[in-house]
């Protein structure tokens, strides 16, 4: 074997390793440039709402503007549904436990 011909694979193997990874950083580069068109997109959605003008009737006092027992009341009712989502969510566990213990039998 000449010692040319392994010169010549050996560029060969490189311009292969090269072209394959300018392929593989384009493809890379044009699935970022969807991405950030998305991002852009869906950013340009958010500002145009926030130049719409809000209507007066749809502000709330903020909470410490208010007086407390309005505050406590809609913290009350708030963990309300906290306990109660709790309770739905032990309650389907228990009715999964109940059928895989009777699944067998």
């Amino acid at each position: 074997m000449h010692w040319w011909i392994v010169w010549v694979v050996l560029v060969i193997a490189m311009i292969a390793t090269i072209c394959v990874g300018a392929v593989y950083a384009i493809r890379r580069g044009l699935a970022a440039l969807h991405c950030i068109a998305a991002l852009g997109d869906a950013a340009n959605e958010r500002m145009e709402a926030m130049q719409e003008p809000v209507q007066e009737s749809q502000r709330e006092p903020v909470s410490f503007t208010q007086p407390l027992h309005q505050t406590a009341k809609r913290y009350s009712d708030a963990y309300a549904k906290v306990i109660a989502r709790q309770d739905r969510k032990r309650e389907q566990h228990e009715a999964v436990w109940r059928q895989w213990r009777t699944f067998n039998e």
